[in-house]
């Protein structure tokens, strides 16, 4: 008799060993810089760490030992080199990738786990950066994947249940959303009359300890056993990206119409789809595994919808797709439980069809060519019978945009030119000149020029024309990183300002060249 099978049990580690390397592979090779950001922070925040000399404060960002101890330790014993560092994160994603494989109830379905869990591009870009949502995905993953064990192990699935959220807590805030997956847990063990005691007893015991010995320590350091959330709090500051202060309308759209364009913006849509019938069998069925995955991403999905990122006054957060990377974890799991499910279903692939299609019709209204044709490539995953094919077909459009990003990505930054040609202009130009550079590049100027002892006294901020004013240098380079217009754009006021003040102040240029991404020019003060 045929089994409908895509392994046999010689084969059945293939794909966790095809997926390891692909997610090393791409560590390795795919690695396009810094992002100039919080990660900055991380990176030397763990640095002094490690050196004894960091301190928490009232910035909440110092209180994350998760995101930045254990990636600095890898900074202790290699040196300052972000790629290194960021390796903290690829051991979390091949941990997680383990455990998934470890608990799969049918083995012959792990390439499909294999393929949506180490293809999402925004996912795969964390790999290389030194950012606690990377590490997260390892803690997020560790609880339902504990909770499966509550009757087997009760008292042990429980502490380890209750440390995965300590250390996710420690590690970002975000791992509040699962708050309600264990009192949801004991009203579904309730009502099946399925409750294990001694599983609630131990996540409340440890629960207890763990929480007195965190509040006790801000008390005794701060004074305020709560100074964590009003730190957190105090951090809260308007942008783009906030919603209270827009009016109500703002929070209307962020509520019904920018979750949908976001996850379809930034490809979330396709694992959102395809994981539906393994939560639909979750949430009838209630079968282990399926369950408690399902009843995870709810909370997850609940979380990201509707919470706050203030206690003061409701503020739904902002749907950063680097905060949204913890889901497809969770979502690729649950499409693998549920994919044999809809297979001989004409029902269920209508729907998945219509649900691929509303993604289309969102990306068009949109203009977002790309991901339209993302989406209408998914498309014969649904209808194709073959396996091996559907399989194939599958890989190979999941796949190919990932690849497709690491070009991407280092055409559009140049890191290699941007560190190289920073080092080399530190280190030649004469001491009566400044270099005047962008704002995230004078921010992250430790991590680009570590081994560097002169630039934090030649590179100097675009932001901060003004304190030149009382002492104009002779000389000045001025390094322009175009990457700006990218990921910085609000920058363009300062560089439209530096333009001005050059001819303010009378500097005359004397040379001027482009390195690929890097606008680099000489210029000299007049004599009056």
């Amino acid at each position: 008799m045929r089994t409908d099978t895509l392994l046999d049990n010689r084969q059945q580690n293939l794909p966790l060993l095809v997926g390891t390397l692909f997610l090393v592979g791409f560590w390795w090779i795919g690695f396009d810089g810094i992002t100039f950001s919080d990660d900055v922070y991380y990176i030397l925040a763990g640095k002094s760490f490690w050196e004894g000399t960091m301190e928490v404060n009232s910035y909440h960002f110092s209180s994350r030992w998760g995101a930045y101890i254990p990636a600095g330790l890898l900074g202790h014993f290699f040196g300052l080199d972000p790629h290194i560092i960021s390796g903290f994160s690829l051991l979390c994603y091949l941990i997680t990738l383990l455990v998934l494989y470890k608990v799969l109830p049918d083995k012959k379905w792990a390439w499909i786990l294999t393929i949506w869990f180490c293809t999402h591009v925004y996912f795969l870009h964390f790999i290389t950066k030194v950012y606690p949502d990377s590490s997260l995905v390892l803690w997020v993953t560790s609880i339902p994947v504990v909770a499966c064990y509550r009757k087997e192990q009760p008292i042990l699935a429980g502490i380890i249940l209750v440390l995965a959220l300590f250390v996710g807590f420690l590690t970002k805030e975000t791992i509040i959303f699962f708050v309600p997956f264990v009192a949801l847990l004991f009203l579904f063990d309730l009502k099946n009359k399925s409750i294990q005691s001694s599983f609630y007893s131990s996540v409340a015991a440890s629960g207890l300890l763990l929480a007195s010995l965190y509040l006790t320590y801000f008390w005794i350091q701060f004074g305020d056993p709560f100074y964590r959330i009003t730190s957190i709090n105090a951090g809260h500051y308007i942008s783009e990206y906030t919603y209270a202060d827009k009016g109500v309308g703002a929070i209307i759209e962020r509520l019904t119409i920018t979750p949908f364009s976001t996850f379809v913006e930034r490809a979330y849509w396709p694992w959102l789809v395809f994981a539906i019938p393994g939560i639909y069998q979750g949430m009838k069925f209630q079968k282990s595994f399926n369950f408690e995955f399902a009843l995870a991403f709810i909370c997850l999905l609940l979380g990201f919808w509707l919470m706050s990122s203030t206690l003061e006054f409701y503020n739904p957060i902002y749907l950063n797709p680097r905060h949204l990377i913890i889901l497809i974890p969770i979502l690729s799991f649950l499409i693998t439980l549920g994919w044999n499910y809809w297979q001989n279903s004409r029902v269920w692939k209508m729907a998945l069809f219509s649900l691929m299609v509303l993604g289309i019709i969102i990306s068009a209204i949109q203009g977002d060519a790309k991901q339209a044709l993302f989406l209408c490539a998914l498309i014969p995953v649904i209808w194709i019978k073959k396996r091996t094919v559907q399989l194939a077909i599958l890989g190979i459009v999941l796949a190919l945009p990932a690849i497709f990003s690491i070009y991407y990505q280092k055409q559009l930054k140049q890191y290699q030119n941007l560190t190289d040609t920073l080092t080399e202009l530190s280190q030649s130009t004469d001491k009566e000149h400044i270099i005047l550079t962008n704002n995230f590049i004078y921010f992250s100027r430790e991590i680009l020029l570590p081994e560097s002892r002169v630039s934090p006294m030649k590179l100097f901020p675009i932001e901060s024309l003004q304190e030149l004013n009382r002492d104009l240098p002779k000389g000045i380079q001025v390094v322009i990183y175009e990457y700006y217009k990218h990921a910085y754009p609000k920058e363009q006021a300062d560089v439209d300002l530096l333009e001005s003040w050059l001819k303010m102040k009378n500097y005359q240029l004397e040379s001027e060249e482009k390195i690929a991404n890097l606008w680099i020019r000489k210029f000299q003060l007049a004599t009056q």
